[in-house]
């Protein structure tokens, strides 16, 4: 049984580890989910830059003036929801922001219009009068976010069952079991 287990948690390592190589992989864009400092739950889309397998980390980049820096300010506490909509392959994991921090020369390597996309002059999600009345600045805003995972809930739809397997971070191990689906 443990011999199985192990081969679940490896196939999600993998996974995420193709997502450097593999462009359209579909672990590529996940959900990550932060709770504003009002208690609400906010999801947005967001895109793995890295991950980190021997911590189980999880690389970000976003603008630090977005709602999701203040949610993750107040909480950070946050759940990601990986999905392989061809495979019917679903891995949620709970994880925490351990790092926030400005790269200049993380930034630098980004190509222009991805840099670009962090110098507006006004915050994001700020009304502006029309969809294209965003103005540029210098300055730019950008931040990598980087996330441990220390709770993973693998779910594989398959007939004739589905399977599914929780792993949860204890010390330095995995620690994982099957439970129902």
């Amino acid at each position: 049984m443990y011999q199985m287990l192990d081969s679940v948690l490896k196939s999600c390592e993998t996974a995420w580890i193709k997502t450097k190589t593999k462009k359209n992989h579909p672990f590529r864009f996940f959900s990550l989910v932060t709770t504003s400092p009002e208690g609400q739950a906010e999801a947005r889309m967001v895109v793995l830059r890295k991950f980190d397998v021997s911590n189980f980390e999880f690389t970000i980049y976003t603008d630090l003036r977005t709602p999701k820096m203040a949610s993750i300010v107040h909480n950070p506490e946050v759940e990601l929801l990986f999905y392989d909509h061809k495979k019917l392959w679903q891995i949620r994991v709970k994880a925490k922001c351990i790092a926030q921090r400005e790269d200049p020369a993380l930034f630098a390597q980004q190509q222009e219009a991805a840099q670009k996309d962090y110098t507006t002059l006004i915050a994001p999600g700020t009304e502006i009068k029309a969809m294209d009345a965003v103005e540029y600045g210098s300055k730019n805003h950008f931040v990598v976010l980087t996330f441990r995972a220390y709770h993973i809930d693998h779910l594989q739809l398959k007939r004739p069952n589905h399977q599914r397997a929780i792993f949860t971070l204890q010390g330095q191990e995995w620690k994982g079991s099957f439970v129902t689906p």
